[in-house]
């Protein structure tokens, strides 16, 4: 009996936690890789304007932060949801970073031109602009018109217990100065990418 309770608090316990704490774990990063698609197309839409895209996130991810200690029904839904988004917002501002992978700054070179005060790479009429690739970029207008975004997001880890000895092996192991922030707030990285063929002008900001 003495062997066996060892063995649970030393070995079993833990691993259940951390498979538990795993599974909320990739709960979360499927709810985090459809708000990156979201946020993609927001931006496609809105000349991959960064607070768009950053709105649109903190929109698809609100169903992360609706307090679930009473039932959500038709009286308190709009302020359960609003309060929601509200809390998704203030925690992506601080704990979520947005980048811009393609079109880069190479492409930008390549393709920007100035219109309307603006620098934008066009969208406009591209069937009959050249496919030809750009000497800095290697891309193609067609192709720099595909907006890429990556989002690296830290979450809290809520399983008790198991938290502290996950961040402190991954502190050990990850040295990227961006996780080690997360590591530093008892949060995890995940990433995701969103894409999303652009439709309007990517203005260049730069």
């Amino acid at each position: 009996m003495i062997e066996f309770h060892i063995v649970a608090l030393f070995a079993l316990l833990p691993l259940c936690l951390g498979i538990l704490q795993t599974g909320l774990l990739l709960v979360e990063n499927h709810h985090i890789d459809h708000a990156a698609f979201l946020a993609a197309r927001q931006g496609a839409v809105k000349h991959g304007e960064a607070a768009e895209m950053r709105r649109a996130f903190a929109q698809a991810a609100t169903v992360l932060f609706v307090e679930s200690g009473s039932p959500v029904d038709r009286g308190n839904v709009v302020a359960r949801v609003a309060t929601a988004y509200t809390a998704a917002l203030a925690d992506i501002t601080a704990y979520a970073r947005f980048r811009v992978l393609t079109p880069d700054a190479a492409a930008e070179a390549d393709f920007a031109l100035r219109r309307d005060g603006e620098r934008i790479i066009p969208n406009d009429s591209l069937e009959y602009r050249s496919g030809s690739p750009g000497s800095r970029s290697r891309l193609s207008v067609q192709e720099a018109n595909v907006l890429r975004i990556e989002v690296s997001y830290c979450r809290p880890l809520i399983v008790p217990f198991i938290g502290p000895t996950l961040l402190g092996a991954l502190r050990q192991l990850d040295h990227d100065a961006w996780n080690q922030r997360c590591y530093a707030a008892g949060r995890v990285p995940l990433r995701s990418v969103g894409v999303a063929p652009m439709q309007s002008d990517f203005r260049v900001t730069s």
